[in-house]
Parts: structure tokens; sequence; C-alpha cells
């Protein structure tokens, strides 16, 4: 008993700390997960694969998830570039373990999402130290942007673990690369196979970075190469259903990836280099502000270039009457100024030889991002989740902040630097998140296809069951704001042994003369015509009987 006090004792305080921040950030991850989950069209068909494959009427998928604006240009999926199926293993894993139900499919992007959170402190203090990177750690756990995005399934929801466990393990295996440790190359050989399939841009960014370390290693050490050996060889075994897949099909489904849509006529998109450029730096800065604060749109306002008169004059105006918009943007052009000439500022400065390559990795990382992001950067790639990538760098810049502050000035700046900006950044989250909050607690959704929960749609599913009187076929149609709702219904309603028929053309539910028809709507109008019920704000409206 004694020998466990002296353990006890003996564990440092800043790991209760932590200990505390990632129960709080579990907490907010998986609250009233069920009733609160996002379930569209994309999770659907995930949920359907995952179901084949458990009932055994498919074997494992080769290909994963499709990347949007690939291949011929209808962004079809049968035409359009696949990622890795490592997904829909931890998804398929999930369900096994869990039962295959809708919510346990999100497991993975919930358990990855709260691993980030001490695998972001461990990363952080290789520069920063205990204090301030438990200090960081905090406006990461509570951030409303990431808590978000860990509360759904979707391949996206990943990133952020697995960029933090690429350059740590990276960072880790290149600083200790004439010691004869392999279990850094195990962990960079799994962070770049997994990360490989997770997503297209980090797809190419760790390619690009594992390139430049093998020969900046290779230089340094060439008879250290058996390492190398260790990563690519779990890189191939992690990613050989994809080779398989390429073998067999003539690698078709790797030159769609190189085959980007040009026919989008809906999007307006940027035509010249410096725009392009200034498109990326826009929302770049963008990102960097909203990831931390949660403040503005979740899509890129391209706010710098409404103040270029070359880019677009009649937006300054415009502009200059949203005071609020207007002192947001600088202040956002400012902390991403200051953040990146103090990341510059510190690589050239510092010393030990370790941190430096610390430093030189993260500045090499966003380089190529940003290089990358470039021809990326139109209007129909506007969303800032594209930028999830780089979504550590604002944080390190409040690190640098500090750290510069602590430096130059006076201990009392520190604390009041600390005083306002800490609570006026978990402020600025809460304020932004607690209307949508508010709305799921009340159960007084907003009526959109593009943010459909679990809890709406379920109750959805019963009460169609009930109005079925026992029988097993129906019709089901909804009007253009809930379109995007009614496949997840079809697969609740399949799941509880129904036979639903989508109605592809929603007026034609108004109009059909089969039996057991709904309709589902955002709109009150038929209330007085059909049988319906009320859930939240959807109205599901029985037609036929």
């Amino acid at each position: 008993m004694e020998l466990i006090n002296k353990k006890f004792k003996s564990i440092p305080a800043y790991f209760w700390v932590l200990l505390a921040i990632i129960l709080a950030g579990a907490f907010l991850r998986t609250y009233n997960l069920r009733e609160w989950l996002e379930f569209r069209s994309d999770q659907t068909r995930d949920a359907y694969l995952v179901g084949d494959v458990l009932a055994g009427k498919t074997s494992l998928p080769l290909l994963g998830p499709y990347m949007s604006y690939s291949g011929a240009g209808d962004h079809s999926e049968e035409n359009s570039f696949h990622l890795g199926p490592i997904y829909y293993y931890f998804q398929i894993f999930s369900a096994k373990i869990f039962g295959n139900q809708p919510y346990h499919l999100a497991f993975p992007d919930v358990f990855f999402s709260i691993l980030s959170i001490p695998l972001f402190f461990l990363f952080l203090r290789v520069y920063f130290g205990e204090k301030l990177s438990l200090g960081i750690v905090v406006l990461y756990a509570f951030s409303a942007y990431f808590i978000g995005y860990s509360r759904f399934a979707w391949n996206s929801n990943l990133i952020p673990f697995f960029v933090l466990l690429f350059l740590f393990s990276l960072y880790k295996f290149l600083a200790s690369f004439e010691k004869k440790m392999y279990y850094w190359a195990v962990l960079l050989g799994f962070a770049w196979g997994v990360g490989f399939q997770v997503h297209a841009i980090i797809m190419v960014i760790f390619s690009c970075i594992i390139f430049l370390s093998f020969l900046f290693s290779m230089k340094k050490n060439p008879t250290s190469w058996m390492k190398w050996v260790v990563v690519g060889i779990l890189f191939i075994v992690l990613n050989a259903s994809q080779i398989i897949s390429e073998m067999h099909t003539g690698f078709s489904n790797a030159k769609t990836l190189f085959n980007f849509s040009s026919h989008d006529s809906s999007s307006t998109i940027a035509e010249g280099k410096f725009e392009l450029a200034l498109n990326d730096a826009n929302c770049t800065i963008e990102a960097n502000a909203h990831f931390l604060s949660y403040y503005g749109s979740k899509n890129c306002s391209y706010g710098i270039s409404k103040f270029i008169p070359d880019v677009n004059i009649k937006g300054i105006s415009e502009v200059l009457k949203n005071k609020v918009y207007w002192l947001t943007l600088l202040a956002s052009i400012i902390f991403s100024f200051f953040g990146y000439f103090l990341m510059i500022y510190y690589v050239i400065k510092e010393k030990k030889k370790d941190k430096k390559l610390f430093l030189s990795l993260i500045v090499l990382y966003a380089g190529i991002t940003f290089l990358f992001m470039i021809p990326l950067s139109s209007s129909k790639l506007d969303d800032l989740r594209y930028f999830i990538p780089i979504f550590f760098v604002p944080y390190m810049f409040i690190g640098f902040i500090f750290k510069f502050i602590s430096e130059k000035l006076n201990k009392k700046y520190v604390i009041l630097a600390t005083l306002i900006i800490f609570p006026l950044l978990i402020f600025s989250n809460v304020v932004n998140v607690l209307p949508r909050v508010n709305k799921l607690v009340n159960k007084d959704r907003t009526c959109s296809s593009h943010y459909v929960t679990l809890g709406e749609l379920e109750p959805v599913a019963d009460y169609i069951i009930t109005s079925l009187d026992k029988q097993k076929n129906l019709y089901i149609g909804g009007n253009s704001e809930l379109s995007a709702a009614i496949d997840p219904v079809v697969y609740l309603l399949k799941k509880q042994g129904f036979n639903p028929v989508k109605i592809v053309v929603a007026e034609e539910a108004l109009k059909s003369t089969e039996k057991n028809v709904f309709f589902i709507s955002c709109k009150s109008k038929f209330k007085d015509i059909y049988n319906y019920e009320k859930i939240d704000n959807i109205y599901v409206y029985k037609i036929k009987n």
C-alpha cells in the first residue's frame, strides 16, 4: 500500500490537469450523441455498406469513400476518385463490437477526437513545455468547431488525430534517427498508411513530407535506411487493398485523381495564379481564426480580396457597412501575420537541435500545405474544412505569442494576456454554438437537409411505422429543403424490416395513387388536407391510406 501511495504521489500535477481536460473534452464529444448525431446521405451510404459486409452480402471493400470534384465532371460515385477503405474498416469493427446502429458507426470519430487531446498535449510539449501546452489544449478541447466535427461519422473527422500522430512520430523518428529504435518508424508508417486513406489532401501532403524527410535523413545518415524500410512496409501493408484494386483495374482509380472537373458551371473559379494564391491566403487566415473562435461562417468569405480594388472594388463599401465583420477580419489578419512571423522568428532563433528540427518540420508542413491548396482555392471549395490539415497552426500561434510576451515583457503582461485571450476564445466558442445547442435541447431544430439529426429522423420513421398498420410496403418523398433526409429515413425503415420506395420527384408523392404514401416537408400548408405528425419542425404527411 505504501508503494502504491509513493507511486501515486510521484505522478506529476500536470497529469491530473490533463486528465481533467480529457474528461471534459470527452463529455462534450459524447453527450447525447445518439439523438444529436448528424445523419445524412453520406452517412446512410456508409451504413448500407457496413450492414452488407456484416451480413455477409458483400466482402470487405477494396476502396473507400469517394472524393467530390474528381473524375469526369458529374461528381458521381462511380466516376470519382476513391480513397482507401481504412475508414470503412474502422466502422465495420465498431459495428461488429457494439452493434450495427447509426451512432455506433460514429464511435471511431469520437474515439480519435478524444485521443487527439492528449496527443496534442504531447505534440505541443515538445516546444512549449507543460504549462503553456495545457492552456492551449484547453482551447482545443473546448473548440466548438472540432467538437462538432467529432460527433458524426465522416472520414474527414479523423484528420486532426492523424496529422498530429504523423508530425509527432516523424519528429521523433528524425530526432532519434541515429539510435536503434524502431517504434517511431512503426508509428510513422501507421500514421502515413492510415492518413493516406483518410483524405486526398493529407494523402498528398503526407507523401511529400515523407519524400523530403527521406532525402534529408539519407543525406544525414545513409546507413540507417532500414528504418525507412519499416515505414515503407507498414505503409504498403495498410494500403494493400488499394494496391490490389489498382492492379485489377489498370490503375483506373488513380487516374481519376488528376482529372479534376472543370464542368461545374455553378461555381465561379478564379483563373489567375495571383487570384488563387490570394484566395488561399484569405481562407487560411479565416480558418486560423474560425478554428480558434468559431466566429463567422464555416465558408471562406474571401474578405481580404474585397479590399483590393483590382479584385473586387464593389465589395469595399459593402464590407465597411459591417463594422463587426471588418474588425474581426482585421484581428484575424493581424493574428495570422504575427503568428507566422513569430513561427519563422523562433525557427531562426532556436539553438537547441531537437526543437529547431520540430519547428522546421512545422514550417515545412505549413508551407507545403499552402502551396498545395493554391490550385484548389476556388469558390466551389470554399468550405474551411479543407484547411483542417493545418488546424494546429493557430493554436501554436497562441503559444508563440505567449512565449514572445514572456520573453519581452514583464510577467504581469503574461497574466493579463492569459486573463484576456483564453476566456475570450472560450466565450466566443460558447456564444457562437449556444443557439444550435439550445435548438437541440428544446427540440426546435432547423428544418434543413444540411443538418438533420438521428433524434429527428428516428421519430419520423417510428411515426410512419405506426401509421402502416402492420403493412410493409410504402412510398416516401419530400420537398427540396428535406431532400437529403429521405435516404436516412428509408434506411431506418429498412432496418426495421419495411420496404420503402423513394419517390424521386417530390411532387409525385402528392399525386401518387399508390397506397401508403408519405411526404416529408418543412412546410405546414398541407396540414388541413392530410393526416400529419409534426416532429421538431418536420411535417410528416400521410398522403394515401
